[in-house]
């Protein structure tokens, strides 16, 4: 899931009815996105979609989009807060008993929860004639796959992780700018150096933004599960060696704990000039950038650090359309999913505005080109990076586990427990969690 979650205190639901007058020409895409088809849509399109602020916002603007250019559509488009799972409980719900939209929002962290109830798209691709490695940004589309082949749906966008990083505060603290390839286990030892002070005026080497949990399981140079996801490695040496190092990060205020940073967010921390480093995502640049600016805070960029192994640390969250079996406008549906993914240059350029876009022109032009500030950056630090990054490790299926790791790091970075404990104790649980999933359902 695109997991941005913002809190959305209500249910919001949206329709917008365009009137079901004659039918219109279906604009379509051959492997250049550019052909036109002569197939007629009718009927309804039911839509249902999760979002918050910036991101709500843009998928909004890009339905519309759709519903002006297909006014023989009658489209009702509802939008779900993810807050307190209500996404999650309501998808679900309704998916099981066949009262779903005709296109669900979902995404590749999922991993394969949802897939019975969904179309298999490669038989529309077929149709088409589109060889989607041609239209589709690369990085974004294989996680769309399942096991044995079947397309569950299409990428929107994705974002991961650059580091900021306040040059004026490793100039006064003595210590070297970081260099593309640093490492992780690096920062226990340099990051010392910028921990002074006390209260409002205590300074950090790094903010705690809230992905950081999830970066820190691959800190210590493994991976929390093997890659076919049949097997759970939580109980290794190298998710000890994270729990440590995490440990000894916030232990000796390197990095701010949870319970220091709730006076002040991580994005404050480093725009205010008490953090030194801060791992800013796709979809908040323009605010980090554009408050530190305000701020007077000198900043700079550099990849995300790497794990013992010299492997980059980052994690992306993708965002796509899949059409469900019970779908009764699987013509329209398709029509929408695709022209949301790759086939309408609109479209995909009001999905730029807050991911990297699936359309593969638009993502490496309109998106990869876009300045921010005055300091230099575009979004090619995250066109360069997304191949690189982890999918989101504890979406959907997996939640149950990643509730699990987050108590195993608030035991170590909270409670001060033994990591090796820790994991001994833990480890059990989560491999119990992952022998009662079933990936890749068939349909």
């Amino acid at each position: 899931m695109s997991k941005f979650k913002k809190v959305i205190g209500v249910l919001l639901a949206v329709s917008v009815l365009a009137a079901a007058g004659g039918c219109g020409q279906q604009k379509s895409s051959s492997s250049s996105g550019t052909s036109s088809s002569t197939t007629k849509l009718s009927g309804n399109l039911n839509i249902w979609a999760w979002g918050a602020d910036e991101e709500a916002q843009a998928r909004k603007d890009a339905i519309e989009v759709f519903i002006k250019e297909h006014p023989e559509l009658k489209v009702t488009y509802t939008v779900i807060p993810t807050a307190d799972q209500v996404w999650d409980q309501k998808a679900s719900a309704a998916l099981a008993a066949g009262t779903a939209g005709d296109v669900m929002q979902m995404s590749p962290d999922y991993y394969g929860m949802n897939t019975k109830y969904y179309e298999d798209l490669n038989p529309f691709v077929k149709k088409d004639g589109i060889n989607l490695e041609d239209v589709i940004t690369p990085g974004l589309l294989d996680r769309y796959y399942d096991a044995d082949g079947k397309l569950e749906g299409l990428p929107l966008h994705t974002n991961c992780f650059v580091m900021a990083y306040n040059k004026d505060m490793f100039d006064k603290f003595g210590v070297a700018y970081p260099k593309e390839g640093w490492k992780i286990s690096e920062l226990a030892d340099w990051g010392k150096k910028f921990v002074s002070g006390s209260g409002s005026t205590e300074t950090y080497a790094i903010a705690k933004h809230w992905v950081m949990d999830n970066l820190m399981v691959y800190a210590g140079g493994g991976t929390p599960y093997s890659d076919d996801l049949s097997t759970s490695n939580m109980g290794s040496d190298s998710i000890v060696q994270a729990l440590t190092l995490y440990q000894k990060l916030i232990q000796e205020k390197i990095m701010p704990s949870d319970t220091a940073q709730k006076t002040i967010p991580a994005e404050t921390l480093f725009v205010s000039g008490k953090a030194a480093m801060y791992p800013m995502g796709g979809f908040e640049a323009n605010q980090v950038i554009n408050d530190a600016e305000e701020n007077g805070i000198n900043i700079a960029f550099t990849s995300m650090p790497c794990d013992p192994n010299g492997n980059e640390i980052n994690v992306q969250y993708a965002t796509g359309w899949a059409m469900t079996t019970t779908c009764q406008n699987k013509e329209a549906a398709w029509t929408f999913i695709k022209e949301s993914s790759f086939a309408n240059e609109e479209m995909g350029k009001i999905n730029a505005r807050v991911g990297i876009p699936a359309n593969k022109n638009l993502a490496n032009t309109i998106y990869a080109q876009t300045k921010i500030g005055d300091v230099g950056f575009d979004n090619t630090y995250y066109t360069q990076h997304i191949s690189k990054a982890h999918m989101n490790p504890w979406g959907g299926t997996l939640a149950s586990s990643g509730n699990i790791w987050t108590a195993m790091v608030q035991e170590v970075t909270l409670n001060g427990k033994d990591p090796a404990e820790v994991v001994k104790t833990n480890a059990p649980k989560i491999a119990k969690e992952f022998a009662s999933y079933s990936f890749n359902q068939k349909k």
